[in-house]
């Protein structure tokens, strides 16, 4: 259960970016609201490291939805720093693609894998779960397809450099490989 609370608080609050995009067809709303919440989770952070009480008291209210070694950023913060540079950098339907890509695709690996996965990859990654994020992002790009009419190889190779990306246990949080690697692979086979 503690699982899906989690993705569902992901899927919310790392939904508005992108769906206020869709909404307003601009960059510059989102981009403020990303500032504002980075701007928060950076000074939540820098609480965290000078007074580690703060955290303690956190998680003991809201543990369900943290999940972070001491010492490190959040992976709400590293979330947060990706839709930021995405929405400043990426090209407007790159960008929300990439986004909703992190989120859903993240959220479906998350909940399958952890409730319905028997064949592992890596630690901590399953075959079902890799299988659910490829599934739920390529249902997100067939809807962005329709909605921005962007080439579907142009979106099926963000959805699959984020599925690899999503499996492959390096030491850089996947909040930001998964957020701005695709994007910048959709960029490049957008702009050539």
């Amino acid at each position: 259960m503690v699982i899906e609370k989690r993705k569902a608080y992901r899927i919310v609050f790392g939904g508005i970016a992108p769906t206020v995009c869709l909404l307003t067809s601009s960059k510059y709303f989102p981009l403020v609201i990303a500032s504002f919440f980075l701007t928060l989770l950076l000074a939540l952070e820098f609480e965290r490291f000078k007074n580690p009480s703060v955290w303690s008291w956190l998680l003991s209210h809201l543990g369900n939805f943290f999940k972070t070694a001491p010492g490190v950023l959040t992976g709400d913060t590293f979330f947060m720093l990706a839709t930021f540079l995405s929405l400043l950098y990426f090209p407007f339907p790159i960008a929300v693609a990439s986004l909703y890509f992190l989120v859903f695709g993240d959220a479906a690996s998350g909940v399958v894998g952890t409730r319905w996965g028997k064949i592992p990859l890596l630690p901590h990654k399953t075959l079902e779960g890799l299988f659910a994020e490829i599934f739920m992002n390529m249902v997100v790009a067939f809807l962005l397809y329709l909605r921005f009419h962007l080439s579907f190889y142009i979106l099926a190779a963000g959805v699959l450099t984020g599925a690899v990306l999503e499996v492959v246990s390096i030491k850089v949080d996947d909040n930001i490989t998964v957020g701005l690697v695709p994007g910048i692979i959709m960029t490049l086979l957008y702009i050539f």
